[in-house]
């Protein structure tokens, strides 16, 4: 299925033939035919792809332009100018089927008597000669009317002005460079001119050399899904979606999805080309409008926001791709890759894949494509109403540097996670070495038993040996620990790896700097090695010269214990070996005090690394917060105002905390309401409180809840989970509130609203700026008729030039007044749901607005019978 949505065309209105320059006095410098050739040229460098030929008062001369221009594939619309018993000048277009003679027969019917003169005007007056261009099925616009000649400067013209047969009107350049006499009649704000509708503006300036056609002036913009008169004409029904000037037109650029393509199941050979802007899909209950959108999403593997929606969304790409081993296609062309157009083939229950032009996958995800992709199910926009974090992330769009906050948030949490093992690794290895230092005391005092029994004056040698044994193996134990080398600088490439260098000898001079350097760490490394192994043999050496020492002293020992007498009925022998025992333990112990020390000190560092980190991380938090608060002021006064109003609690979102607390044996999430009531609560503030004991825990907090039992359990948390419970970042609360009353600003919070209430404040904010796709399947569901003409509507219109919407619906408002682009009525034939290739487009199309009509709208009879009704 090809291309078959509404896109804009760059029309010149008023192109005249090769003899018009007459009527301005001069002559041109080249002849006819390369006159012609010169304005196809311009026509096609400057993109023009429809042409009003329009002199004064005549046609014929106008032939071998216009047959020109339509062999090579411009349409022209056939016409002329002429002025009207007031003297006003008006452009004449009729359809690109019209053939000369009929125009000559127009230009009688209306009111030219001598075709020859070309300048006379006519016998009626402007709105006798719109009353019978509408008869003749043609098009006019008041040409240059700020001008000579021109509605406006003739002056006193405005029961010309404010009649409906006055469609569009030509201004000389843009709206803001008007005549400031006339500002106030273009902008619609004079009285006496002022209209039900605003005219369309356009630019068409009276083309009498080829080089004009380079000015923006020449030209404007008319929206049409395919290039006719009759797609023309109704452009000029809905001027504010399908007219504009060129220079209106902003390059915003978006991502799109721009083709879909369904293989298997009920959609199966479903081709579909789509709008970069509003795109809705209509049709009867079955027909497959869910369906399609359902399937985008499993391509784009977005996970659906609620369980019953992941259930569905199952079952349906089971119950389609599933039995077939079907697949679905869809290509993209990404905003935040500059434009760069990708393939996604998603195949039944497989990874998706990612293809860039030239077909060879690509290393990016979905997320790199399409970061802030949108899209929401049958009531699944209702959703957010209760989920805070939910809320609180439709706002993420509007922060410039969310992606960076993100960033540095991540980098700084995981130095965190690392201070937080590295503490926690400190305080164990000094538990260990506490419960060995504390058997000292004992120790001690067992060997003050012996003194006073007079045995270590005889075994004072044990000791002492003992003390000697336990120096040698320390110092033995600390080389064997010594394996921590210096590391090699990596650089980041090697020069050889590229040869597109603009300063390569500098470069190079540059990694033979850091290459000695490595050849110096390598040298210092071998000699650092070399000096460990010297030390650790001549310590071997001396080790074993003091164990031949150590055993004349162990004999000498021996002879000793002979001499003690039996105590209490221990004998000599086993008093000796306590001792030795006790005075061994006593020697071990005594060092592990000092490294206890260097541990202690090792913690007060990281303690103080870790408050820095914290702080860190509340400052980028602070900038957070203060971007957010920027944002939602701005958004407050401009793009929301006298609609929605958002107000921000910070750090009011306690679900993280108790989630945490919820884990701690005997804390249940009943039993922590104390933690939403409590006033003022902050991590730091509680970490403090939790630090100091349960007895201050309760004090604080027994007025909203907390007992003394529960306190005592958070108290008695590890010391990794209190470092945890210190790292919980509370999350803000987004308050949205509608304004109910649509003549002043009475504004309710989404609490105190109805489901349909509630889905209109969140519309809104979603409805605005987003460089990604928003899809929705019926976001009409639960709005009644007024919200969507009166706001949806309204806001669709005024967005969807910088971000594509796709809408399945049931609502004739949505395609019909937001003016969709792309409007594709889906249809069961066989068991298959279809798109007629007749049945895709927009409103310019009679088959479209046919079928809207019958679908969304009851059928002609019942549109009818409502305009009868509705006496309208």
């Amino acid at each position: 299925m090809g291309k078959s949505y509404a896109e804009f065309y760059k029309c010149a209105l008023q192109v005249n033939p090769y003899s018009y320059i007459q009527y301005r006095g001069e002559n041109h410098e080249i002849n006819e035919d390369e006159y012609n050739k010169q304005i196809l040229f311009n026509c096609e460098k400057n993109g023009i792809k429809i042409v009003g030929l329009a002199n004064h008062g005549d046609c014929a001369s106008s032939e071998n332009l216009r047959n020109l221009l339509t062999d090579n594939g411009i349409t022209v619309f056939p016409g002329f100018e002429i002025a009207t018993a007031e003297k006003i000048h008006i452009v004449c277009l009729f359809s690109e089927k019209t053939e000369d003679r009929s125009l000559e027969r127009y230009l009688g019917v209306l009111g030219i008597a001598n075709i020859e003169d070309g300048i006379s005007p006519s016998e009626y007056t402007c709105l006798e000669i719109a009353r019978r261009i509408d008869e003749l099925n043609g098009f006019w616009f008041a040409a240059h009317v700020t001008s000579d000649n021109g509605i406006l400067k003739i002056g006193k013209m405005n029961n010309i002005w404010t009649n409906a047969y006055l469609k569009a009107a030509q201004i000389p350049s843009t709206r803001e460079n008007i005549d400031p006499r006339f500002k106030n009649i273009i902008n619609n704000k004079e009285p006496q001119y002022k209209r039900e509708r605003m005219v369309a503006y356009i630019n068409a300036k009276d083309v009498s050399k080829p080089e004009d056609l380079d000015l923006q002036e020449s030209s404007c913009l008319v929206k049409m899904s395919e290039i006719s008169f009759d797609c023309f004409k109704q452009a000029f029904n809905d001027p504010e979606s399908r007219v504009k000037l060129v220079t209106e037109l902003d390059e915003n650029h978006h991502s799109v999805i721009e083709k879909v393509e369904v293989f298997g199941g009920y959609l199966d050979g479903l081709k579909l080309n789509l709008s970069p802007n509003l795109n809705t899909f209509i049709g009867g209950r079955g027909t497959g409008k869910s369906t399609l959108l359902e399937l985008i999403r499993y391509a784009l593997e977005i996970t659906p926001k609620s369980t019953d929606s992941k259930k569905t969304l199952d079952s349906l790409i089971k119950n389609n791709l599933g039995i077939e081993n079907g697949r679905v296609e869809i290509s993209i062309s990404s905003n935040i890759q500059h434009g760069t157009k990708f393939t996604i083939v998603k195949r039944y229950n497989d990874p998706v894949v990612i293809k860039n032009t030239n077909g060879k996958t690509s290393n990016l995800n979905i997320e790199d494509i399409l970061p802030t992709i949108e899209f929401y199910g049958q009531n699944e926009i209702i959703g957010i109403v209760d989920n805070n974090e939910a809320r609180l992330r439709i706002l993420d769009r509007f922060l410039p540097l969310q992606e960076e906050f993100n960033c540095q948030k991540d980098e700084i949490k995981r130095k965190i996670k690392k201070n937080r093992d590295s503490i926690t690794d400190v305080y164990n290895d000094m538990d260990e070495l506490n419960s060995e230092v504390h058997k000292l005391p004992s120790l001690l005092e067992k060997k003050k038993t012996f003194e006073e029994l007079g045995v270590t004056s005889k075994l004072g040698k044990i000791e002492l040996i003992s003390k000697e044994e336990e120096y040698f193996n320390l110092i033995i134990t600390r080389l064997s620990e010594r394996t921590n080398p210096l590391s090699n600088f990596q650089v980041p490439l090697s020069i050889s790896d590229s040869s597109d260098w603009l300063h390569e000898d500098l470069l190079i001079s540059c990694e033979d700097i850091v290459n000695t350097l490595n050849d110096e760490i390598c040298i210092l490394n071998l000699k650092y090695e070399k000096l460990v192994n010297d030390a650790k043999k001549d310590i071997d050496n001396l080790y074993s010269e003091w164990k031949i020492k150590k055993d004349d002293i162990d004999r000498e020992i021996s002879q000793l214990i002979k001499e003690i007498p039996e105590i209490y009925g221990a004998t000599g022998k086993s008093i000796a070996q306590e001792f030795k025992s006790i005075t061994s333990n006593i020697n071990r112990i005594k060092p592990l005090n000092k490294q206890l020390e260097e541990k202690e000190k090792i913690l007060r560092k990281l303690q103080e690394e870790r408050r820095n980190l914290l702080e860190g991380l509340r400052k980028i938090n602070d900038d957070y917060e203060e971007t957010l608060r920027g944002v939602i002021k701005s958004l407050n006064k401009k793009k929301l105002k006298g609609k929605v109003r958002i107000q921000l609690q910070p750090n009011a979102n306690r679900e993280n905390l108790k989630k945490f607390l919820t884990n701690l044996p005997g804390i249940a999430e009943k039993s922590l309401e104390w933690i939403d009531k409590a006033e003022d609560l902050t991590i730091p503030s509680l970490y403090a409180d939790i630090n100091q004991g349960s007895e201050c825990l309760f004090e604080k907090y027994k007025s909203y809840g907390l007992t003394k039992a529960k306190a005592e359990v958070i108290c008695n948390m590890t010391i990794e989970q209190k470092l945890e419970l210190e790292e919980i970042e509370l999350m803000d609360i987004i308050d949205i509130q509608l304004n109910i009353d649509s003549n002043s600003e009475n504004y309710k919070s989404l609490d105190l609203l109805s489901k349909g209430q509630q889905c209109t404040a969140i519309l809104n904010i979603l409805l605005l700026e987003n460089k990604d796709p928003l899809i929705i399947d019926q976001p009409e569901d639960n709005l009644d008729n007024a919200f969507i003409a009166d706001n949806i509507v309204n806001e669709l219109r005024n967005s969807k030039m910088n971000r594509q919407f796709i809408f399945a619906t049931h609502n004739a408002n949505i395609p019909v007044f937001g003016d969709a682009e792309l409007i594709g009525v889906l249809q069961e034939r066989n068991g298959q749901g279809e798109i007629k290739e007749n049945l895709i487009g927009s409103v310019d199309s009679f088959e479209v607005r046919r079928a809207v009509i019958q679908t969304l709208e009851g059928g002609d009879y019942a549109f009818k019978m409502r305009k009868e009704k509705y006496n309208l």
